[in-house]
């Protein structure tokens, strides 16, 4: 049955709040690991996703990368069917990081960690091999007009810093090249995506322009603005986190429920982590 299959069973924690439960989407999945893990529940089906997302890595994909992952539809009979495609390389690599760093913290399974590390270490690379001159990872190797995305940088940041203390944790020690694509990418979204004249982060730039947000907008606009604060890159600001945090709620907090579940998600764990 196709519930047997561990990225459905995690997914099925959600029944009725995703539409589309035949279709796996690594970059969602991620998502709501990450929340199961802030909430201590779920372990084992964590557990069990991660290794499903192992053995579903390319070994190279068809740009030539490796490490990547795509979506996967499931027949009727439970048969995985690859789409191979993905919607982005560095918002699921960034965000799958960032959930193995989460899991080792609750658990401590060092063994999951060891066994798979050469694996986490392709995933890892696929960031900065991604980055431009400007610290910024485009969201594809061949995105167009090399497009770099607010979130997908979140995310990537928050991955490269959750692999840097894994690492360390494990006993591997933090590697240079990897702690300075972190400050890189930190660099980038601070000094490249933030508009210092409207007080809000631009939702991406690509080669051609740079994408004003609209408040008014829920995505991707809006729904950008919190990730910086979730994921860290605001950490050493509270002043911009606070101003953005409140813009936000002030035009949204009563609509919460109707956004899309990863959207709901990362809203409620930035929430979280802004103490409220």
């Amino acid at each position: 049955m196709p519930a047997k299959n561990p990225a459905l069973k995690l997914m099925s924690v959600y029944a009725g709040e995703i539409k589309d439960n035949q279709t796996i989407n690594p970059y969602i999945i991620n998502i709501i690991a990450i929340y199961e893990m802030n909430k201590q529940r779920n372990v084992s089906e964590v557990k069990n996703y991660i290794l499903w997302h192992f053995g579903h890595m390319n070994y190279p994909d068809q740009e030539g990368l490796t490490g990547t992952i795509y979506n996967y539809k499931i027949s009727k009979a439970g048969k995985e069917l690859s789409t191979n495609d993905y919607d982005s390389v560095d918002g699921y690599a960034g965000t799958f990081l960032y959930l193995l760093n989460l899991y080792y913290q609750l658990t401590g399974d060092k063994g999951l960690i060891e066994k798979h590390w050469d694996k986490i270490k392709d995933v890892a690379y696929l960031i900065p091999y991604l980055q431009g001159e400007d610290g910024l990872s485009r969201a594809r190797l061949k995105a167009k007009d090399n497009a770099k995305y607010l979130m997908d940088n979140c995310e990537a940041f928050a991955g490269i810093k959750a692999f840097n203390e894994l690492s360390a944790n494990i006993g591997r020690g933090k590697d240079q090249f990897y702690l300075e694509t972190e400050t890189n990418i930190k660099n980038g979204v601070l000094e490249i995506l933030y508009n210092t004249d409207t007080k809000k982060f631009y939702w991406a730039v690509d080669d051609k322009v740079k994408h004003a947000s609209d408040w008014s907008i829920l995505y991707p606009d809006a729904i950008a603005q919190i990730f910086p604060l979730y994921f860290g890159v605001l950490d050493d600001d509270k002043g911009k986190k606070k101003a953005i945090w409140q813009e936000f709620n002030k035009r949204y907090s009563d609509k919460i429920k109707t956004f899309p579940l990863e959207q709901r998600i990362v809203y409620e764990l930035t929430r979280e982590r802004m103490g409220e």
